[in-house]
């Protein structure tokens, strides 16, 4: 069924009729000029998002539009914009006042919706500027100045100018959100309420997605918008024409896996995603030392370069595009037949957005997700999501390739692909232990700073625990009594076996389940931590934090000091417990290090906000820089910089923090910024240009 808030727009039809629809754009009364882009650009007829949409935009709703991947959100919103311009008598463009606004949650997204206004746009007398990270500010400016309608933009480099004031929005019709719960998962929030409340309160509001996030609709209630929701049914979030597998390997089987894949697929042209750029051009690289056209994109690369290499795929000149999200959402690239996932994603959202990149356009597409030890974790929340588990790949030994080439090294810093020079790879063991050359004393700051691989083989192994029952529930409580557990969201499982019903057709079935621990490792680890310090009657608390491959144990307190004494003895005692306890009961990462330090010893940084293990903790915190301390530390690294004349790294930042930094640094012509890193919290790096 069609969702409608008001019922005078479309009536309540069957999904089928909708998808279905024929209706030509000549039957919404649009603008002879307008009709003629359309037919030029090839639109004849109204997919069903924007049979939806045009009405109610053309007659100044505020719409939250909610439809499939590739159901042709852009023009559901474009259309009935340009036809509002042409039914203003084609006003003219004012320097430095867009009259509307489209914001992206990615470049590539901003680029694609700034391509498609100019493609349309052009013969009607509408102009378009595209702002986005990684171009020229200088470039961008010039082109607000002379004057533009419609103003597509990333929410960063939008509240940039705006800042500057390069960009006044006083005349501002309406603003729209492309896949607006992007944006918001992104970590844009504060972006956007900054941008909404400097725009007109008569603004008109349009938010299209693919799914639905409360914080969307809660930011439209703030600023008093009260949007009609229109929503195809959930029954189409996945496209009927892909078909969606689910493959359980283990980590070393993934990549095996993939070439076969790849190998068996006609005219394979396909999209693999990862969820680490360390990974996204390890894997990239790889495929091309097997002989696979294959190019890695990921956010550390230069804005020009993805713009090219996205060119490139477009037209086949690659045909493997290996990616983080960030192709993940609104991209236009048609007759993708393969799509991978080689890490599931960490949000149920992207499973959607990703399997979407094919079965576009009635074309029937395959979508694989692999699934190992580690990725477990999030493979429940997809399951709930689309409401239906994934079905199961049948694999065989054919299914794997067996002739895999020796993988490149890839420089973690750099991520370019060297000549795996790292100490120790090629040394021989000595033939007697007595040869060996007694190692130095570690020093206390040795043991209290370097990373312990846990690299342990348990010797008492329960890591996993399997039982026969007919009841979940029953079975997870004595999965949850058999560690000793009382967390059931640390939980994960598989049926291993699946038994007959207790009757023919009905009454409970009986299976073998197996349950593991997810390496959750905050959730594990706290409590067990927190428990030591009471029964050792110790006035510290602990945080635990996990960046693959570290795991950090973080002591603060009034008894810290004795962390470091003797030798740091405390801080090693506390490793070991932690060792004996989280190796035999969790299959930790591949490589994963532990570091446990005391709080005093780590090098200044900037506190992210109170320890979640004693949130009652009033002791007063190192607050979170304000621009004048950020504008110096700039300052610092900028001399750093010209006497090294090396890039230099800044320490991770937030993105209100890094913002300040490279709009400081952008004013001396001489240097460029760049920001490095997975997740929230970025690096800066400086370099001259």
């Amino acid at each position: 069924m069609v969702i409608i808030d008001e019922i005078n727009y479309t009536q309540l039809v069957p999904q089928e009729a909708i998808i279905n629809t024929n209706t030509p754009f000549s039957d919404f009364g649009l603008d002879t000029k307008l009709l003629a882009a359309l037919t030029t650009a090839g639109w004849e007829t109204a997919s069903p998002i924007q049979e939806l949409t045009i009405e109610p935009i053309l007659d100044g709703k505020d719409i939250f539009a909610q439809a499939e991947t590739g159901s042709g959100k852009t023009g559901s919103f474009a259309i009935p914009i340009m036809q509002i311009h042409l039914k203003a008598g084609e006003p003219t463009a004012e320097p430095n006042h867009p009259q509307w606004l489209v914001i992206s949650p990615t470049r590539e997204l901003a680029q694609q919706t700034d391509s498609v206004f100019t493609k349309l746009g052009k013969s009607i007398g509408m102009n378009t500027a595209c702002v986005i990270g990684g171009e020229s500010i200088e470039k961008q400016i010039e082109l607000i100045k002379a004057g533009t309608h419609i103003l597509v933009a990333t929410p960063g480099r939008l509240a940039d100018l705006i800042k500057q004031g390069e960009v006044k929005l006083s005349k501002v019709q309406g603003v729209v959100f492309d896949e607006a719960d992007r944006l918001f998962d992104m970590g844009f929030k504060k972006e956007i309420e900054f941008i909404l409340g400097k725009v007109p309160k008569s603004r008109q509001m349009i938010m299209v997605s693919a799914t639905t996030n409360l914080d969307v609709l809660q930011t439209a209630y703030k600023f008093h918008s009260h949007p009609i929701e229109l929503k195809i049914d959930s029954d189409g979030l996945l496209v009927d024409k892909i078909d969606h597998q689910l493959a359980m390997v283990s980590r070393e089987e993934k990549f095996a896996l993939l070439v076969g894949l790849l190998r068996r697929q006609e005219d394979a042209y396909a999209i693999v995603f990862c969820n680490t750029q360390f990974q996204t051009h390890s894997i990239a690289e790889w495929l091309i030392a097997m002989g696979f056209k294959a190019t890695p994109i990921s956010g550390r690369l230069a804005q020009n370069k993805r713009t090219r290499l996205m060119d490139d795929f477009r037209a086949k000149k690659t045909t493997i595009l290996v990616c983080t999200d960030v192709a993940a959402r609104g991209l236009d690239i048609k007759k993708v037949n393969l799509v991978v996932n080689y890490d599931l994603p960490q949000e149920a959202a992207s499973y959607v957005h990703r399997i979407g990149r094919t079965g576009r356009a009635g074309e029937e597409g395959l979508a694989v997700s692999f699934c190992a030890f580690e990725d477990c974790e999030y493979l429940d929340p997809i399951t709930r999501m689309i409401g239906n588990p994934i079905p199961r790949m049948e694999l065989t030994d054919a299914s794997f390739a067996t002739d895999l080439c020796k993988k490149p090294y890839i420089n973690r810093d750099s991520l370019q692909l060297e000549e795996d020079t790292r100490p120790g790879r090629r040394e021989k063991k000595p033939a007697r232990e007595s040869s060996k050359p007694k190692a130095p004393a570690k020093t206390k700051t040795e043991t209290r700073h370097t990373p312990v691989p846990l690299d342990i083989r348990p010797i008492n192994d329960k890591r996993s625990f399997v039982i026969d029952c007919d009841s979940l529930k029953k079975a997870s409580s004595e999965a949850l009594h058999f560690w000793r557990l009382t967390d059931e969201e640390l939980l994960g499982h598989e049926i291993v076996e699946q038994g007959r019903k207790k009757f023919i057709f009905f009454g409970p079935r009986k299976n073998k389940y197996k349950f593991f621990i997810k390496p959750i490792y905050k959730r594990i680890l706290t409590p067990f931590i927190e428990d030591i310090i009471v029964r050792s009657g110790l006035d510290l608390q602990v945080r635990v934090s996990f960046k693959e491959p570290l795991l950090k144990v973080t002591f603060s307190g009034e008894d810290e000091k004795m962390l470091t004494e003797d030798n740091a003895n405390l801080i090693l005692s506390f490793e070991h417990l932690i060792k004996e306890f989280l190796v035999p009961r969790v299959r930790p990462h591949k490589g994963l290090k532990l570091s446990v330090r005391a709080q005093n010893d780590i090098p200044q940084r900037f506190d992210r906000g109170p320890s979640t293990s004693n949130r009652n903790d009033t002791r007063p915190r190192r607050s979170k820089p304000d621009e004048k301390t950020l504008i110096a530390m700039a300052e610092k690294f900028k001399e750093e910089l010209y006497n090294k004349n090396a890039p230099v790294l800044m320490k991770a930042l937030s993105p209100a923090e890094r913002r300040i930094v490279h709009q400081h640094l952008s004013e001396d012509p001489k240097i460029k910024t760049s920001s490095i890193g997975d997740g929230r919290f970025k690096q800066i790096e400086i370099s001259l240009r």
